[in-house]
């Protein structure tokens, strides 16, 4: 987030606290989202974006005049609001107050995985973001989308799985294929990246290597070599020697069945 779309949202929250409006019923719970840039006019351009259920996506840049509030659907509608009407919430959700006025500027079009709309003269885009390929951190796989860190935070590992790993005296390496492209990736990466940091200091490491979207990612060297077929996949190695995998609902809680690996070897 740029320092000066902060600072903009905070002030534009603050007054409207100040005022005690409540929140519109509808367009509320927007969390902040990494799946996509935003470009104007084809330059990359810095703003803050959030994603609803509802579905809708609000796009906050000091590039445009104003916020912007896309409805896909039928209608693929682009609205207008004014910043004090967005209001950013404690726990890092943001929504539109009640009396929010939502002015008609026209509708995007689909551009292949993009989409586009005109707003001030200028050519506005909403493209996906890059995945991440290759071998990454945890610290560069928060950075790159919010939904790993909420979902990170909001997981507590089992005690006794973590005890069984912390006790681990001969060197674990758990290798996690995944792709940031992936929904079910984003809500169960962050398990194993809460684990990792209850972890610190042990004899267990964690890497993550980001596979490009389908059909390419099964088709990448390493997934053919290790006959990995879908995302999240982990190959845990205990002294260099692979002794199991975590997949499909082992991720749920993947801290029991790795430590279960781990025991049994």
């Amino acid at each position: 987030m740029g320092l000066s779309l902060g600072f903009a949202l905070l002030a534009a929250t603050s007054a409207a606290r100040a005022q005690k409006i409540p929140l519109d019923g509808v367009l509320r719970d927007f969390e902040s989202s990494g799946a996509y840039v935003l470009t104007v006019d084809g330059k990359a351009a810095d703003a803050e974006i959030y994603e609803s259920n509802t579905p809708a996506v609000l796009v906050i840049a000091p590039a445009l005049p104003t916020p912007v509030l896309l409805r896909p659907g039928k209608a693929a509608t682009v609205e207008t609001v004014a910043l004090e009407k967005v209001s950013r919430q404690d726990d890092g959700t943001v929504g539109l107050l009640a009396d929010a006025e939502l002015l008609p500027l026209g509708k995007f079009k689909p551009a292949g995985a993009s989409v586009t709309f005109a707003y001030g003269g200028h050519r506005v885009s909403l493209d996906p973001k890059p995945p991440l390929i290759g071998a990454h951190t945890a610290a560069e796989l928060l950075a790159h989308d919010p939904a790993y860190a909420r979902n990170a935070a909001e997981y507590r590992p089992g005690p006794n799985a973590v005890a069984t790993l912390r006790a681990a005296t001969a060197p674990v390496t758990v290798r996690v294929f995944f792709g940031s492209w992936c929904p079910y990736c984003k809500r169960h990466v962050p398990n194993l990246l809460a684990l990792e940091e209850e972890l610190a200091g042990s004899n267990v490491t964690i890497e993550y290597v980001g596979l490009p979207a389908p059909p390419a990612a099964w088709k990448d060297p390493e997934a053919v070599r290790l006959q990995v077929t879908s995302t999240p996949t982990a190959i845990v190695l205990v002294d260099g020697k692979a002794v199991g995998r975590l997949v499909g609902d082992d991720w749920t809680a993947p801290e029991v069945e790795l430590a279960r690996l781990v025991a049994r070897r």
